[in-house]
């Protein structure tokens, strides 16, 4: 009875073993790199139409004497400036840039067969079962970033962002 046990044990541990490994994860999640999401966005056309359009407002108003309007333009986009940073060197939120596009993350997921979306940065805990898809690129194409984006962004991988808090806040440095 004893050795019937031992050769039972012999023959269920290694299919067990063998069933732990091929067993498909109960999830798929889809994780980005918002620095990519950023930088993408912000070279994108829209991204630089934002810039462009933001100094055309403060050249009318620096050409009409408007210098409420001025400052008011100079704050605007020293802070874009440094909302781009929080996002494009750290882990600052990308939610906004995302919403541009919203339309379009369902058939990325589908694509990619994950259940959620999420930054990699915003996702502290994951059981064993769950997979992370990396979904960057997917997502980043969204804006037609150039060859040379595509290749900041591929470098981008090697850098871990800055952390949030070591980020200066002040908009005039």
């Amino acid at each position: 009875m004893k050795q019937l046990a031992v050769v039972l044990a012999g023959a269920l541990i290694p299919a067990l073993a063998m069933q732990a490994q091929t067993a498909k994860p109960s999830c798929r999640i889809g994780v980005f790199d918002s620095r990519a999401v950023a930088l993408a966005w912000a070279r994108s056309d829209e991204g630089e139409e934002v810039v462009r359009q933001l100094r055309a407002e403060y050249e009318k108003a620096k050409a009409a004497n408007d210098e409420k309007r001025v400052k008011e333009l100079e704050q605007e986009g020293q802070w874009h400036q440094v909302r781009l940073h929080q996002m494009g060197f750290s882990t600052g939120p990308v939610a906004d840039i995302l919403a541009k596009v919203k339309d379009k993350l369902p058939g990325i997921a589908r694509q990619e067969r994950v259940t959620a979306i999420v930054s990699k940065w915003e996702l502290p805990y994951a059981e064993q079962g769950v997979e992370l898809v990396d979904v960057t690129l997917p997502l980043v194409k969204l804006f037609n970033p150039s060859e040379q984006v595509l290749k900041w962004i591929e470098e981008m991988k090697n850098q871990p962002p800055v952390p949030f808090d070591k980020l200066p806040l002040d908009p005039n440095l």
